[in-house]
């Protein structure tokens, strides 16, 4: 019976060091396959939050506001009432409107503006974005678009000038003004009142900077003097290069500071427009803003329906 026993303890030696080996291999498997599930896990959620973003991911909120002259509350200002200005993401008017359907659409603050002129509108537009800096309300917002009763506005393609100039902001102060610069100083071509794109950095740096009680140094002075006393567009965008305000990070011609006529008519400006990604330019009259606002959307959504 012993001999028995030696033999069978003999012969089940080699499967008991088997048997430890298969029991370590065993918990290597399971430990691998708990990491690799923990790892796939991981790495896919990661891929799905990065999905969730990309397609949550609210776009850049834009602020309109229009400086509009009295002789035009029941034109132009109401052509853009029901054009262009519907489709930002919140439009109002600086100036008090005689047209009584549309002047809840007015800005608080500015509804006892006398008058808008080609000779106040720079100054007025500075003291727009210095109140807008400033109230809470309207911290959401991002982009600042400033326009006269004279503009015309492709949202769609304005968004699009919008998802470009977000990928040049990294946390700097932008402003975008289309051609006013260029025009003045090839062609001493005066302008007041054009389309111009400023971002919520803009408006935090010029409303830090201007409203120093007392300014330290000379340079913080020549500042302040040439925004107190700008009257034109180009002037405008000379204080802001002062105060290090990057002007026209990417191509200067989406935006126009002229009607479309006018370009055609100057040999000298034929090549400089147009685009189909002109995102602004100055209309001739309130006739052709609702002519403009139904070919840039109406016909333009017909032309995509299968018929």
């Amino acid at each position: 019976m012993l001999y028995y026993n030696r033999s069978w303890r003999r012969y089940l030696r080699p499967f008991s060091r088997v048997f430890y080996v298969f029991i370590l291999l065993f918990c290597i498997g399971i430990v691998w396959l708990i990491f690799t599930v923990y790892l796939f896990n991981r790495i896919n959620n990661h891929h799905v939050e990065q999905k969730i973003d990309i397609t949550t991911r609210s776009p850049s909120l834009i602020f309109c506001f229009v400086l509009t002259e009295n002789n035009r509350h029941l034109t132009s200002a109401r052509a853009i009432a029901y054009s262009w200005g519907k489709r930002c993401d919140r439009f109002y008017f600086v100036t008090r409107l005689l047209n009584t359907s549309i002047e809840l659409m007015t800005l608080e603050a500015f509804e006892n503006t006398t008058d808008i002129s080609p000779t106040t509108i720079t100054q007025e537009t500075l003291n727009v974005l210095l109140y807008l800096q400033q109230q809470y309300m309207f911290a959401p917002y991002h982009w600042f678009l400033r326009a006269s009763d004279e503009s015309f506005v492709i949202m769609p393609n304005l968004r699009r000038l919008i998802n470009q100039l977000n990928k040049y902001e990294n946390n700097r102060p932008l402003a975008y003004v289309g051609d006013v610069e260029e025009l003045y100083k090839k062609y001493q071509i005066v302008t007041s009142g054009s389309v111009m794109l400023f971002n919520r950095i803009t408006l935090d740096r010029l409303g830090r900077l201007y409203n120093l009680e007392n300014l330290q140094s000379k340079v913080d002075k020549e500042n302040e003097k040439c925004l107190n006393e700008m009257i034109y567009d180009h002037e405008f965008v000379k204080c802001m290069k002062q105060y290090e305000i990057i002007i026209n990070p990417i191509n200067n011609n989406l935006i126009l500071s002229q009607n479309l006529s006018f370009y055609k008519m100057d040999k000298r400006l034929k090549d400089t427009c147009c685009s189909s990604d002109t995102a602004a330019f100055r209309s001739s009259n309130e006739t052709d803003m609702y002519k403009f606002d139904f070919l840039y959307h109406r016909l333009d959504a017909l032309s995509n329906i299968d018929i």
